[in-house]
């Protein structure tokens, strides 16, 4: 016999389910160490995992409430389960759509280049270069929105003069009139 989560009930009398009550205590503490604290330790019961079915459409939102719900998204890295959050509609004749909260392939081993994630299916990207030139955003995001560099350096106490120019879905140049080595920190803002 197997764990019923549906046992005991009102009815039938517990005396007529005494095999599964039985079988229930006996398996309790295996099946509920499944995303749980194991209940002979400190904060026994904490739940150490959330579990979010994968939804097919947003949900509505209620009263004050959000909806946090996982549902596919399509990125340049593929069709992947992301997190997503809908907030109740505050002001009106603005939708309250839903917001992409993760993305699922995030660079943070670097040793140049690191990524996270932003609400809205966005991706920073940033990092640090030796020399002006051309970077290249990995994982390729589907279009860069905004791309900023810095100079780390000072000449005879002045900043190089820095910009940037988009070229591509995943590429943009660092333009400096810089002389020498010099290095400089950069940030891009793209779609995922």
């Amino acid at each position: 016999m197997t764990y019923s989560p549906i046992t005991p009930q009102s009815q039938p009398s517990p005396a007529d389910t005494q095999s599964q009550i039985q079988t229930n205590f006996s398996t309790f503490a295996s099946i509920f160490a499944a995303n749980h604290t194991a209940l002979n330790k400190k904060n026994q019961g904490d739940h150490e995992a959330v579990i979010l079915e994968k939804q097919s459409a947003d949900p509505g939102v209620f009263l004050d409430l959000v909806s946090l719900y996982a549902k596919d998204a399509i990125s340049q890295s593929g069709t992947q389960p992301q997190l997503f959050a809908r907030i109740k509609q505050f002001i009106p004749l603005v939708t309250n759509s839903p917001m992409q909260l993760t993305q699922s392939t995030v660079n943070t081993v670097g040793p140049n280049q690191f990524q996270s994630f932003l609400p809205g299916n966005f991706m920073l990207y940033f990092g640090i270069t030796t020399s002006n030139g051309t970077i290249t955003l990995s994982p390729a995001p589907t279009s860069i929105n905004t791309a900023i560099a810095i100079p780390n350096q000072l000449t005879n106490n002045i900043a190089s003069k820095v910009s940037t120019n988009i070229t591509s879905n995943a590429t943009f140049d660092i333009i400096s009139n810089a002389t020498g080595v010099f290095s400089f920190t950069w940030i891009a803002i793209a779609i995922a």
